[in-house]
This record gives structure tokens, sequence and C-alpha cells, in this order.
């Protein structure tokens, strides 16, 4: 019978632990809830490049070691994706509830019309069989099948042989890994590449001979190969002209090629976005379409920027002025033409500080600036400018006052789970708790109530006076006071406040006129092309477009 009772007490217990449980579908409504199944697939990829190991040792080849693998990584640094068929799923959001409708990322945007989130084009494996089988077409920032390169270099170890990669592509995070060896005969080196597709688990061999006096300079076709192969998809020829105009520079998805006229170039094929810049004329770009086996010839017609704007420039001493990296001529520059919009003057002189302005040529105005030159050196002038104490300048101590309420507020948090223990460890103590315990053992025991009472009493009193003097440490903040939503007052919370306050003064005085016109770059244009549109591109793309 005893044990009967013990297990009617477990199960009651049980139930009583399980039952809460039930009302979670409720509470946050999981019944009504609906959302569609989604993909989230990776985004980047990393590629390892490794010392190459001399077949034969010779110091007087030493310098190898490490240089043709230079050499591969200046060829490689034009390859921003490799394509992948199938790409590999980072996260996948399963469909639940009736008659789904939206995902919970539409769903999150619909709640919420106001946020500008980038938007996902490709949501689950209908949207990328779509992609391949043609019916969707899609830059390659926004189709997943084109997965962003990194490059590493690792030097620091020795070159792993193909058989060793396997295991060590996954302890190092590299998705491929490129080593190799050479030798050297006669007047001739023999270059072994190896690489190591991790996903694939696969090794690809490549072999290349150059002379050695001209190594690094016949390196190139062995780059170019190893390239075209992680690119993962047939490349097509791209030849760009600019109506007789050199020196233009061609990019495609932001990957710089070359300089017109620019002829013999791959890439992969796919919708594509060509961008050309030179300086003094509009930026021009174009969407096109590279298809396979047909070389894209375009010849494009840059538009002369013409300078409808007018600066004069005057400073104490005779300097160089500069509008973003165009050189104007020194001071005193007296009305000189320049393109309107958006751009940055730095005025400079050897022996003084360069001066920086922010400006904003409206066409058919002139613009006049006066700056006083000081004597000193720049880089060692911008270093230390800010400096408050020794070399720690205000964003330094608004980043220390912002540390420092965190620490506060680490020690609010523990302060008030302290007060919540203090409570808890007397409840454990504190043995009859209702009124009609508390009758009964009167009735019975007289003469030990009263003692038994005292006890009791000062146990609850001893908790809540720490319970209290912890409390009243930490303060309470507003989001935590259940009662009337007020601030109570306490050190923790007073000292959260004074740090939040220092950070923000320390911030602004920082932020005095010549900070922020030395940060000063032009903003990014909405659209970049032909046109009164492109105001401000001009000066962006002079800072932000450079080979």
């Amino acid at each position: 019978m005893k044990h009967k009772i013990s297990a009617l007490f477990i199960i009651i217990g049980l139930l009583v632990n399980v039952l809460p449980i039930y009302s979670i579908d409720d509470y946050y409504n999981f019944p009504k809830q609906s959302y569609k199944g989604s993909i989230t697939y990776e985004s980047t990829r990393n590629l390892c490049l490794f010392s190459f190991v001399a077949t034969s040792p010779d110091p007087t080849k030493e310098y190898l070691v490490k240089g043709i693998p230079s050499v591969l990584i200046s060829e490689l640094r034009s390859l921003e994706y490799t394509y992948v068929e199938h790409p590999k799923a980072n996260v996948v959001y399963h469909s639940f509830g009736d008659a789904p409708e939206m995902t919970l990322q539409e769903k999150i945007d619909a709640e919420s019309p106001n946020v500008k989130r980038k938007k996902k084009e490709i949501t689950n494996e209908k949207d990328l069989d779509d992609l391949r089988s043609g019916k969707k077409q899609l830059a390659p920032e926004k189709d997943p099948r084109y997965v962003k390169v990194t490059l590493k270099q690792i030097w620091d170890r020795r070159a792993p042989t193909p058989d060793e990669s396997f295991g060590l592509a996954s302890k190092l995070n590299c998705d491929y890994m490129i080593t190799g060896s050479f030798e050297s005969k006669d007047n001739e080196l023999i270059t072994k590449v190896f690489l190591y597709d991790d996903f694939e688990g696969k090794t690809i061999p490549f072999e290349h001979k150059t002379s050695v006096i001209r190594a690094y300079q016949e390196m190139a076709p062995l780059g170019e190969s190893i390239r075209e192969k992680l690119q993962g998809k047939e490349t097509t020829t791209v030849e760009v002209s600019a109506s007789g105009e050199e020196g233009a520079l061609v990019y495609l998805d932001g990957i710089y090629l070359g300089k017109t006229p620019m002829v013999g170039k791959k890439s992969p094929i796919g919708k594509r976005s060509l961008f050309v810049f030179k300086e003094g004329f509009h930026p021009y770009k174009q969407e096109v379409h590279l298809e396979k086996g047909k070389t894209l010839a375009l010849d494009v017609k840059l538009s002369l920027k013409l300078s409808s704007s007018l600066i004069t420039v005057n400073s104490n001493v005779e300097s160089d002025v500069y509008l973003g990296i165009q050189y104007l001529g020194k001071t005193p520059l007296n009305r000189v033409a320049i393109p309107s919009g958006m751009n940055r003057l730095r005025v400079s002189k050897e022996g003084y500080i360069d001066s920086f302005r922010a400006v904003d040529a409206k066409d058919n105005e002139e613009l006049v600036v006066d700056i006083e030159m000081r004597e000193g050196k720049t880089d060692v002038y911008y270093k230390n400018k800010q400096n408050v104490f020794l070399d720690h300048t205000y964003k330094d101590f608004a980043t220390y006052s912002l540390y420092g309420s965190l620490l506060f507020y680490a020690s609010y948090v523990y302060l008030n789970y302290a007060s919540r223990q203090a409570y808890s460890a007397a409840r454990s103590e504190v043995t009859l708790v209702n009124a009609t315990a508390i009758t009964s053992f009167y009735q019975n025991n007289p003469n030990e109530f009263f003692f038994w009472y005292g006890v009791q009493n000062s146990i609850i009193n001893d908790a809540e006076s720490k319970a209290r003097n912890l409390k009243r440490v930490a303060g309470t903040l507003p989001m935590e006071n259940r009662r009337d939503r007020q601030l109570v007052a306490g050190p923790m919370v007073i000292m959260m406040g004074l740090m939040l306050v220092s950070a923000v003064t320390f911030y602004m005085l920082g932020l005095d006129e010549e900070t922020l016109e030395f940060g000063y770059i032009p903003l990014n244009p909405s659209s970049v092309s032909y046109g009164q549109t492109s105001r401000e591109g001009y000066g962006y793309m002079q800072f932000n477009v450079r080979y």
C-alpha cells in the first residue's frame, strides 16, 4: 500500500509538471501558425594556398618555395566566385501548418514593412531548378550557385601531399587547397600543382614548364588554368573597347578584368554586370549576357564629363590641390573648372599637415575655400590628433565607458539574482506556511508555538533584509519594475547611466569638423549610369573603383 501511495504521488507530480507544456501551443499560437519551407545556401568557400616543395633541394631556388604560390595568388585574385551546380544547404526550414502561404522571412517582412531587407530571390529547390533550366535569370550576387571565394595564405605549415589533404582540409577550414612541387633542370623549371576539392573529394593535377629566369612572368597560363577550373562553369571570351579611349578600367560583376582595349579575357557564361570607368568621363554601366561559344565584343561610348563648376582655393603657403585623385594645381588656385557633385578636396605640401575639405560643387557655381596650412607630419598628426591621455583617443575612452556600462549591468544582473536566491534559500527553512497548519500547531503544541514562531519569523526577516540590501545596491530598471514601470536608483543603475553618458560624451567630443572632413567619402549613388542621374557617381568611383 505504501508503494502504491508513493507511485500515486510521483504520477501526480509528473502531471503537474507536464500539463503546463500543453499550454505552450496556445501561448505561442502554434495551432494558427503556418509557414512554407525555405532554404539558405552556403555563401563563401575558402581557397588555401601552401608553400611549394623543391623536388631536389637547391638553396639558390629557395625563393620559389613561396614565390610560385604568391604568383598564383596574384592570378587568382580576380576569381570572385566559384560556380556550384548544387550548392550546399546551410539551414533548411521545413513547412508546417495547414496550407502555408508564406515563408517565415516573408511573414516577418510583411509584419515590418518599414524595415529594409535584402530580398532573397531563391528560397527553395524549385527556384533553384528554375535557374538550372533557364526559366529564371539572376546576377551572380543573387544566384546561390555562385559562391564567393576567399583566398587564405598558409605559409607556416609544411605543404601537404595530395593524400594528406583529405583530413587536413576540414581541420584548417579549407574548401579548396593548392599545393605543389617544382624541379629545376638546366634552365627549365617544371612546376606540378595539385588542386584539392574537399566537396568533391578529388584532386586535380596541373603541370607547367617555364624558364628559370622568367619563371614568374611565364606563370600566368598556369594561374589561368587553375582559375578556369575553380570557376566551375564554361567560359567565353570578353572583349571591350571604349571608342578609341585607352586605359579605361573594365569590371565584370565588380571583378577587375583589365584596361581598354581589352581582348581575350575569359569569364563564366550567364547574366553579368559590365562597368567601365575612366578619369574625366561619366561611369558606364550595362547588363550583358554571356553565351556559350559566343565572344562578347563591345565598343562602349564614354561620355565626357563636363566641368560645369568652379573652385578657388587659397592657402598661406603654396600647396598642391587634389580633388579626389585628380590633381588640380598649386595654390593660389583661381576659378578652376571641376565636375559637379560631391567629392573630397586635399591640400598638401611637404613638411605641412594635409588639409581635407568635403566639397559639394553645384552646376554653374563657384566654390571658394580658404585653408590655413600647419607645419608637421600628416601621418603622425592624424594618428595622434584625438589623443586625450597618452596614446588613448576620445574613441578609446568612449569604448572603455561602454564596456564599463556592460560591467555594471552584469553586476546589476548578479545582485538581482542573489536577491531572488535569498528568498529561495529561506523557503526551504520555513516549514509551516498556511493558516490551517499554523492553527493546528498552536492548538496541539501551545508551549512550543511561540518559540517556533520566533525562529520562523527570524528566518523570514533575515531573508527579506538580505534581499532588500542586495536590491538596494542593484536598483531596478523600468523594464523590470512590474509595479509602476519606473526607474529605481541604485549604485549599479546609476553607474550604468554615468558610463553610457560618458561614452556618448567622449564620442561627441571626438567628432570635430576636421575629423569628419578627413573621413569623408562621397556617398554611393543610387544608380551609376549615363546621364544626369549619375551626378554623385563620378566622385564615388574615384574613391571606390580603383585598380
